[in-house]
């Protein structure tokens, strides 16, 4: 097990739980699909740019990677493990609206530097995406679907976290 996505929607702790996971085995570099995807003020890169980024770090022989569903099409066949964070949508709702507050114009150390968190640019972003919820979690559920050969630690709480953590430090 060097191949590891930790994926979900926004605000449900990917950069948290990437970084245990990387701190558990500090060998296996940790990279943020955002960091790949954005330059600075929240602009993001072309799609053959961010494409070529994400190729890069998955032609590598070990590595964690966090973000979203739209980078499983491309990472998820080269994967040898998936963390789906998936917590309750009240945990994930409270998470986004204070996380600007925690990071009050700085960026955050997943990003690029320039992309600073604002609360009214943030909530805008928050509530598009909390309405978009069920389309992350449809997006992510449909990609796993097809894919047969890695392993899926579906986690929907601290508990499965501790457990995801546990196998992944034990595969070192």
């Amino acid at each position: 097990m060097q191949k590891l996505i930790v994926t979900g929607a926004n605000g449900v702790g990917k950069s948290f739980v990437a970084t245990q996971l990387s701190s558990a085995r500090p060998e296996i570099p940790l990279f943020s699909f955002d960091a790949l995807k954005l330059t600075s003020d929240w602009k993001q890169r072309p799609k053959p740019e961010i494409d070529k980024k994400l190729s890069q770090v998955t032609a590598s022989d070990a590595w964690i990677i966090e973000g979203g569903p739209s980078l499983l099409a491309q990472a998820l066949p080269k994967a040898d493990v998936v963390i789906w964070l998936n917590p309750p949508e009240l945990l994930r709702t409270w998470r986004l609206m204070i996380r600007p507050w925690r990071n009050l114009g700085k960026t955050r150390p997943e990003l690029p530097e320039g992309n600073r968190d604002w609360p009214f640019q943030q909530y805008r972003f928050a509530i598009r995406s909390l309405k978009n919820g069920s389309n992350f979690r449809a997006r992510i559920s449909a990609c796993l679907e097809q894919s047969n050969t890695q392993q899926i630690w579906h986690c929907r709480n601290d508990k499965d976290i501790e457990a995801a953590l546990k196998k992944w430090s034990a595969a070192g």
